[in-house]
């Protein structure tokens, strides 16, 4: 339905495929800009771009791995810095500067703030705990509560131990 939705309002104008080995591959060998935006929260990006993949592509594409910081989802990419961005592997540009916002500092504290004020809020007023009972997407974002791991992919990422939120508030 994501992706139904994503046709319809960008007109057809955006082209979107469902996420598995094949239609990866094809994109890829196609591809003239490859954005590596993956997120498994608390846990290391999986990788989905091989190397044999990357070789693939035509010389002077770009690759782009935003999930540089959860260790990347393209098997070419490392991180890279501001003072050096970019580098070439078989002729495709690789661009690997984690915390990407970082670059624009004004920007993304001022989208960071709009989009964490609510949050702040309702803790504010309500508390934790009843904040969190009443918006489902605050408690999947709740990592730690006196000093306890809460979250489980956070854990497991440290190889420690964790406990429900709800049982520790």
């Amino acid at each position: 339905s994501k992706l139904k939705y994503v046709d319809d309002v960008l007109h057809g104008n955006v082209t979107t495929i469902f996420s598995n080995t094949y239609t990866i591959q094809r994109a890829v060998s196609y591809a003239d800009v490859l954005i590596g935006a993956v997120l498994v929260p608390g846990a290391r990006a999986p990788v989905l771009v091989t190397k044999d993949m990357v070789s693939e592509m035509k010389p002077g594409s770009v690759i782009i791995d935003v999930s540089i910081d959860q260790g990347g989802s393209v098997e070419t990419t490392r991180p890279t810095t501001h003072a050096e961005p970019i580098y070439k592997v078989q002729g495709v540009i690789h661009y690997g500067v984690p915390n990407i916002p970082a670059s624009v500092p004004r920007t993304s504290t001022h989208v960071l703030t709009n989009a964490t004020l609510p949050y702040i809020m309702d803790i504010a007023s309500k508390g934790l705990r009843k904040a969190a009972e009443d918006d489902l997407s605050l408690a999947k974002g709740i990592n730690v509560v006196n000093g306890v791991v809460t979250h489980q992919a956070v854990a497991q990422s440290f190889n420690a131990k964790w406990k429900s939120w709800d049982k520790v508030i």
